[in-house]
């Protein structure tokens, strides 16, 4: 095993009484919105009904007719993408209702194509040997990591600062690396979520250096969209690799690759 770049690095009124008489308390009103279950086959075929539209409509949820439903949970969970009023909703069964919560907005056309074309700039750049706009891809943290493993079973690790001197040490300085180039398949899987405010997304592709699978963490920054893990594992070597290193579990800051379904995008 070679090891290049850095070690991972962790950083580790109260208001006074009032003489305002006591207002009788108003008697609260509920906001959760539900309707009937009997909308429940229609969710899990991806239809919103013109019955739940208007249901919802007299609680005060507006929600366009073609808004997007996908399957979280067959038969108990659903997320309802509205992008004529840009909104979201979680649909949930809960004691014989169907209860809506708003979420947080994602177009997940919009975001599917920009990580789409992050990577596959990454390769095409890489390839081109263009590394100064291979470089601009990464968010440029200490967070950032890199794992590649080629060869008989040579895995070289970098992280933070690390990562672009090993990427140019494999473009252009790695015995056994300087001539190879990124191949295979586009994207087979994404997942996109928000978490903390922020929006990421991981992939899982059968591109690879020299060919083989690779797996992506990536996080939008403002508008942009950046890579912050990478995980790229030689098509011989796959056997060897028993789980994948860039997982949020696996890594020391606690943020990376996820594969939950309920996030995963339509390809």
């Amino acid at each position: 095993m070679v090891l290049l770049g850095l070690t991972v690095s962790i950083y580790t009124l109260v208001g006074c009484g009032s003489e305002d008489p006591v207002k009788p308390k108003k008697k609260a009103t509920s906001s959760i919105i539900s309707v009937d279950s009997v909308y429940a086959s229609d969710l899990d075929g991806g239809i919103m009904p013109e019955g739940l539209l208007n249901e919802l409509a007299t609680q005060g949820i507006k929600m366009g007719a073609d808004s997007a439903v996908k399957v979280n949970q067959e038969g108990k969970e659903w997320l309802i993408t509205d992008k004529e009023n840009l909104q979201a909703y979680t649909a949930t069964i809960e004691s014989g209702k169907i209860t809506f919560n708003k979420t947080t907005y994602i177009d997940y056309e919009l975001e599917k194509d920009a990580v789409t074309k992050v990577y596959k700039d990454f390769v095409d750049f890489y390839n081109e040997r263009k590394l100064t706009n291979v470089f601009k891809l990464w968010t440029n943290k200490s967070s950032d990591f890199l794992i590649v493993n080629i060869a008989e079973n040579e895995t070289i690790y970098a992280d933070g600062q690390g990562v672009r001197g090993t990427l140019e040490k494999l473009a252009k300085g790695h015995h056994s690396t300087k001539n190879d180039r990124w191949n295979g398949s586009a994207i087979s899987e994404m997942y996109i979520r928000s978490r903390g405010g922020r929006l990421e997304a991981s992939i899982h592709t059968t591109n690879a250096l020299r060919q083989g699978q690779t797996w992506g963490y990536l996080v939008k920054v403002g508008s942009k969209w950046l890579i912050n893990k990478l995980e790229s594992i030689e098509t011989r070597n796959l056997n060897r690799h028993l789980k994948i290193e860039i997982g949020a579990k696996e890594q020391l800051d606690g943020i990376g690759y996820f594969d939950n379904k309920k996030h995963q995008v339509t390809l």
